[in-house]
């Protein structure tokens, strides 16, 4: 199937399974991760795998594809929506690993699930063939459907600077899932904190992150497209901005139907003034950071596409736009929820469940304006960035 057919088939299932998800939400809530079906949903359809390797089976999309598609899906669910996203995420980083852990993982399953938690944590002691691997980590998102994980760690590089950033392999039942997950919004991702203790990872299955950012990596000579030139910063802060606008934009839509069906007084809502002029902001925020988070994507995936490497100067700007999105798609679901009265408190109103979720998506740090607009001007006034990137 062509890429394009492959993208419409995406977008049109995500666009199908959108209110089914909706459905859902406050059973994920409730849950405090996905329902077992949505998950189900989720592999039926593949939308874990439109970043995949083609050899593994994948769509091997490029990353405006799945900005476009999480879109779509968020619309129902911002959780339900950023777990699909992630996993999808997570087979592009498997697809840097070294050939032999592509295999491991996907020869035997190739619709199998890989949750992560990024951040550095933990230890690694450097063993025979491989590391000693103990510690915590948190924010793994859907980790509790996942076979497999990728946790974050710093390794000494015996040279004086800063340790590397590594990224370890582990078959999930060599963690212990923790019930951490209790939050204000994206509860029902089930982004709970794992615990590893003296696990031994083979060498095949540690790959050192700076490897994807110089688009050296060892997957990338094997997976040869242009989303395998992508480094990390170029693709995670726009895919997640995507999630996030999505929700912004089913609350917009949910806004608009609240005012074409309820009337206060006998007058429809719709015909006061003030909440049409909340109508038009909200939706020109969220058009306004639906085209900043999609055109970043394709502008991203285009320079790579051509054989060149994203220069930081493109990465500051990737992860300026991707944060301002998130900070137009704050704005306007905040702008809306303002003006839904006592009926859009209750738990079971999607309004307030986006109002929460994408003030959660925000928290995330790829996605804060702060330290992602600090990011930019120091590098556009010529500052130092060695500690910021």
């Amino acid at each position: 199937m062509a890429k394009d057919d492959q993208r419409a088939r995406f977008l049109a299932e995500a666009k199908r399974l959108a209110p089914i998800f909706r459905e859902r939400a406050l059973e994920a809530e409730k849950l405090r991760r996905l329902p077992d079906q949505s998950v189900a949903d989720i592999v039926a359809v593949g939308l874990q795998r439109i970043c995949q390797p083609k050899r593994f089976g994948g769509a091997e999309l490029p990353w405006d594809a799945l900005v476009e598609v999480s879109m779509e899906l968020a619309k129902g669910c911002g959780s339900q929506a950023w777990v699909a996203n992630v996993f999808a995420e997570h087979a592009c980083h498997l697809g840097h690993f070294p050939d032999e852990a592509q295999h491991e993982v996907w020869d035997d399953d190739p619709e199998t699930l890989i949750s992560t938690s990024y951040a550095p944590s933990g230890t690694a002691e450097r063993v025979e063939g491989g590391y000693k691997l103990s510690g915590r980590w948190g924010f793994s998102s859907g980790v509790n459907h996942a076979s497999w994980i990728m946790l974050g760690v710093f390794i000494d590089n015996k040279k004086g600077a800063h340790p590397d950033h590594h990224l370890m392999l582990l078959p999930i039942a060599e963690v212990k899932i923790l019930d951490s997950w209790e939050t204000l919004g994206l509860a029902g991702t089930g982004s709970n904190d794992v615990e590893a203790s003296e696990i031994i990872v083979p060498d095949h299955r540690v790959l050192d992150v700076s490897k994807i950012l110089e688009q050296h990596s060892p997957g990338a000579e094997v997976n040869t497209a242009a989303l395998f030139k992508m480094p990390h910063l170029g693709f995670a802060q726009p895919a997640l901005a995507g999630v996030t606008v999505g929700m912004a934009a089913g609350a917009v839509a949910d806004f608009e139907a609240m005012l074409m069906s309820r009337k206060v007084r006998g007058k429809p809502l719709a015909e006061l003034t003030n909440l049409q002029l909340r109508l038009a902001e909200a939706s020109a925020e969220v058009e306004a950071a639906r085209l900043l988070a999609l055109s970043t994507a394709t502008d991203n995936m285009s320079i790579v596409s051509s054989g060149t490497m994203l220069s930081v100067a493109d990465l500051a700007r990737s992860r300026r736009n991707a944060a301002y999105a998130v900070k137009l798609a704050k704005s306007a679901v905040q702008r809306v929820f303002e003006a839904t009265g006592g009926h859009g408190i209750y738990v079971s109103q999607p309004i307030q469940r986006a109002f929460r979720d994408v003030q959660a998506a925000a928290s995330h740090i790829a996605l804060g304006w702060d330290f992602s607009g600090i990011i930019y001007g120091r590098h556009t006034l010529g500052l130092d960035m060695s500690d910021v990137l």
